[in-house]
């Protein structure tokens, strides 16, 4: 049912953006250089967010905004980008939750593993009064807006060695992780030894064996083809990845109140698309992978209990060490509410 809705609604808005006037050549009255790091292909939640942005936004702006696409880290790597946007280099960037910390420390709270148990319960809590203190805080911090929080995926293990059916199966694997602290705090707990590495350097490290494997939600893993260099899925789902949308706070503010709203519309609006692609890539590329020659592993409930127990607390506490109380105990509460609301629903 909720791929059907997905589905119905994605056509409905690729049907508008069709509908939409074709808008003069004149030159624009603004420039928005908008990176990200993914494939430019419509199969990529990240560029179908910055297609669908940059329609509604040139359209509705009749050519007052040129939105020009930088995908597949053109400008260099997440990092690059985020602090392009942050000096006004480029004006827009989507990125993983895994480099907000870098930039802010309260970040840590979104890499803590085991924390959401559905793509429903993310959308409540980043929508809603968590993710509002939390954007507010971070452009305080930083001089960056938030557009909005899409999704990537729930992040699942990958190796090249063995089945894994327990955290004992980790033990001494190399995994690639985000440059997150509290991601590594996880794999440690788990057993596995952490290597952070750039995103745009993963696929080399993987074929030259400088890690054993990686975690990343299935449909990623498969758009980026890394299924040539590994050979076994354990579909635990320990963390929720985000593609954050960006940008810069000053850029925002100089646009004409009319353009504000219109940029505030077109990110609403390409945000659902990003959901919808991110979670039907999800939905269909474990069978995909399983013709590719991945074998697939689904940890029973016990299994995934050890995997929980193990991986959770040491990656909380390292959370807590950095940022106090505060920021853990409001996303445990935002998520405790938003599980209620749903199961009432």
């Amino acid at each position: 049912m909720i791929r059907r809705r997905f589905i119905a609604l994605v056509s409905l808005i690729a049907a508008a953006l069709v509908a939409m006037p074709i808008v003069s050549a004149n030159a624009a009255d603004y420039i928005i250089r908008f990176s990200h790091g993914m494939p430019e292909t419509m199969a990529s939640d990240q560029h179908a967010y910055a297609v669908v942005f940059k329609e509604m936004v040139e359209a509705g702006s009749k050519g007052a905004i040129e939105v020009r696409i930088l995908g597949a880290n053109k400008v260099g790597n997440e990092r690059q980008q985020l602090e392009k946007v942050q000096n006004g280099i480029n004006q827009m960037a989507n990125i993983s939750e895994g480099l907000h910390s870098s930039f802010f420390k309260p970040g840590l709270v979104l890499g803590m593993p085991f924390l959401f148990g559905s793509s429903a319960v993310v959308w409540e809590v980043m929508d809603g009064w968590f993710g509002e203190k939390y954007n507010e805080a971070f452009l305080k911090t930083t001089g960056i807006r938030f557009l909005s929080h899409g999704e990537s995926g729930f992040r699942s293990l990958f190796n090249s060695k063995r089945v894994v059916k327990t955290p004992a199966d980790l033990v001494g694997l190399k995994i690639r992780t985000m440059e997150n602290p509290a991601h590594m705090a996880m794999m440690k707990g788990l057993g596995a030894n952490p290597t952070p590495i750039p995103w745009p350097e993963v696929y080399t490290s993987l074929q030259q064996k400088v890690v054993d494997g990686m975690e990343n939600p299935p449909g990623l893993f498969f758009l980026m083809k890394f299924y040539e260099q590994q050979k076994y899925l354990t579909v635990d789902r320990h963390l929720y990845s985000f593609h954050s949308t960006v940008i810069n706070d000053q850029f925002f503010k100089s646009l004409p109140k009319n353009l504000q709203d219109l940029v505030v519309e077109a990110d609403r609006v390409a945000l659902t698309v990003n959901r919808a692609t991110a979670v039907l890539g999800e939905r269909t590329a474990i069978e995909k992978l399983r013709s590719k020659g991945i074998e697939v592993y689904s940890p029973t409930p016990d299994e995934y209990a050890m995997f929980r127990e193990k991986g959770r607390p040491p990656a909380e506490a390292y959370v807590r060490s950095k940022v106090g109380d505060e920021w853990v105990d409001d996303i445990l509460k935002a998520v405790a509410e938003a599980e209620n609301k749903l199961k009432s629903n």
